[in-house]
């Protein structure tokens, strides 16, 4: 469906007339400074209004265009990412098994959420090959980005090389290294070193169903559901954890994620699923002072009114490391 039938249907289905619908995309277009284009802020406006775009049609859609809550959504790009496969216990005992990559093309990257025998398509691909992805469907991550999941009806398979174009692989090729004072634009990848300061430790963890790693919420009836109505009786948990960052120019809040938080906390991935927040009290205290390097996109903190730094990478940072650089560029 292009944005011109999304537009007509959004009309059709709700009271907006396509004056309203044009104002609204381009407040979303606004919102997201450039990082998403006129066809991606239909389909958001479309969600936002409640109007179900029940697929995303035939044409391989690129990946600036493609939001949450799409289905049958087709794309060609490449593996820019493979991250190590985890493993988990479900409730009735069997192991499950989950692995991400990451897929990018010329208009930006999604992630790709592989579940248990999925998971042997990251074993069949390189970082940098071509794929095509056909069928797949797409719900919203913890951080209101769409991330791909391949249901029953999904096909993956390589494609030539010459059919998508090269790009970036291991990280994004747009981080700046920046001070911290010279953080300003909303939506920019950012690459930071300094002092962990403080970390906050009053809610780090949100509620996840362990069998697919949907996001899981309290409805009204007190019960653990996931946004698709799924009930869940044993959530595991997930860390997201928010610290301070001060390299002496400036200081800024990062937020830091699953395999990043668990990094800067030095916890194993069993802590997290519990929901240890004693350990994870515990672990904070032992991080402030550490010399750390972060990189990630900025986004706007509507309570706090700043802006704040969502971290994808972080590293500690060793003092021989610091010398061997200093003495680098002295060279």
């Amino acid at each position: 469906m292009n944005a011109k039938d999304v537009v007509e249907k959004i009309v059709e289905e709700t009271d907006l007339s396509k004056e309203d619908v044009k104002e609204e995309v381009e407040a979303k277009t606004d919102e997201f400074e450039g990082l998403v284009s006129e066809e991606g802020a239909v389909h958001l406006v479309a969600k936002d209004n409640g109007v179900q775009i029940a697929e995303a049609g035939g044409q391989a859609l690129d990946i600036e265009n493609i939001v949450p809550d799409m289905r049958k959504v087709n794309l060609k790009a490449r593996v820019t990412n493979i991250m190590d496969a985890n493993t988990f216990e479900r409730d009735d005992g069997d192991e499950g098994k989950v692995q991400n990559m990451v897929l990018g093309d010329e208009t930006g990257t999604i992630r790709v959420t592989l579940w248990d025998e999925q998971t042997e398509i990251a074993e069949k691909v390189s970082e940098g090959d071509a794929i095509g992805v056909e069928g797949a469907y797409t719900v919203e991550d913890d951080r209101g980005n769409a991330e791909l999941r391949l249901g029953d009806e999904a096909h993956v398979k390589k494609v030539d090389d010459d059919e998508v174009p090269e790009v970036e692989t291991g990280g994004s090729s747009d981080t700046e290294k920046v001070d911290i004072r010279e953080i300003q634009s909303e939506g920019a990848s950012y690459e930071v070193k300094g002092m962990i300061m403080d970390v906050y430790t009053s809610s780090p963890f949100y509620r996840v169903d362990p069998e697919t790693g949907d996001t899981v919420r309290e409805n009204d009836d007190g019960e653990l559901v996931t946004d698709e109505g799924k009930e869940v009786e044993e959530p595991d948990h997930r860390l997201a954890l928010s610290c301070v960052v001060d390299d002496g120019t400036g200081n800024t809040r990062v937020v830091l994620f699953g395999d990043q938080a668990r990094k800067l906390l030095e916890i194993d991935e069993e802590t997290e699923r519990d929901g240890d927040l004693k350990a994870v009290e515990n672990a904070a205290t032992d991080a402030v002072g550490k010399e750390v390097r972060i990189s990630g996109r900025t986004r706007y903190n509507d309570y706090f009114g700043t802006l704040e730094l969502i971290g994808n990478e972080y590293e500690e940072i060793e003092p021989e490391d610091e010398i061997e650089e200093l003495v680098e560029v002295l060279a």
